[in-house]
């Protein structure tokens, strides 16, 4: 008896699908009432799964214009850094001197730098009750290691110059030709926009060029080791940073006027 009623059993659970779907289908054609009431129901049981794949979609979208974004904001800094660098080439020529900003160095302890951002970014312990600024040039032992770009009261976040998005004039110093230095976010310095006629070669030192109020003209960043490509007219060379990059427990915080509190 028992075997039978085992047998029987998926027989009968068909049986009791199709009555129940005949049932429904009988009364959505009867009622407009019953049929939307179908319709609903079967819609919200696939919200469920559906859910997920549209904040999915949704993310997807977003992170895209995202990276865009980015591109063309790195893009449009990359155009005013070349805009800046030629005026201030045209002053230097025209034999006009901006003045230098005047300050000291803060020293500061790295408190904080993530493995997976470890050649974007670092954190130190001195902040705006300090006098931190944010843009502020970040040294280690005489060469510069980054800028500050964000200040709370008691800390800042650093931008490494290996940083993917980091840019800042720079000047070679045995030719005065002027460049911009640029991270790659894997450790690695580049000197870009210099002109491809200029006779800039490997062991020539890097170092930046008066910039703001915040970053002081002269300050090592580095050596050329190589000349990679040359691009639209101007080259592209490799960095060798002067810094311990790998090796940052201590970092000097510049600080601009009489203010700022010596090393």
């Amino acid at each position: 008896m028992r075997i039978l009623c085992r047998e029987s059993r998926p027989w009968l659970n068909s049986f009791i699908s199709v009555l129940a779907g005949a049932a429904i289908l009988f009364l959505s054609a009867g009622t407009d009432g019953v049929k939307h009431g179908a319709v609903e129901l079967v819609n919200g049981i696939l919200s469920y799964p559906e859910k997920p794949v549209l904040y999915l979609r949704n993310i997807i979208k977003l992170s895209g214009n995202w990276v865009l974004e980015r591109d063309n904001l790195n893009e449009r800094v990359e155009k005013l850094e070349l805009k800046n660098l030629a005026l201030e080439e045209a002053l230097q020529r025209a034999g006009v001197k901006s003045p230098a900003p005047k300050g000291g160095y803060l020293r500061a302890v790295v408190t904080l730098r993530y493995p997976q951002e470890w050649w974007q970014e670092l954190r130190i312990d001195r902040g705006a009750q300090e006098g931190v600024r944010e843009g502020a040039a970040v040294a280690s032992e005489g060469f510069l290691v980054g800028r500050v770009t964000r200040v709370s009261a008691h800390s800042s976040w650093v931008e490494l110059i290996t940083s993917s998005s980091f840019l800042i004039a720079a000047a070679v110093d045995q030719t005065r030709d002027l460049g911009v230095a640029a991270g790659d976010g894997r450790g690695h310095l580049r000197l870009l926009y210099i002109p491809e006629e200029r006779n800039v070669r490997r062991g020539m030192s890097v170092s930046t060029s008066l910039m703001s109020d915040v970053i002081p003209p002269g300050l090592a960043i580095g050596t050329i080791i190589g000349i990679d490509e040359e691009k639209e007219g101007y080259k592209e060379m490799r960095l060798s940073a002067g810094a311990h990059l790998t090796q940052l427990y201590n970092v000097d915080v510049f600080m601009p006027s009489s203010g700022g509190a010596q090393r």
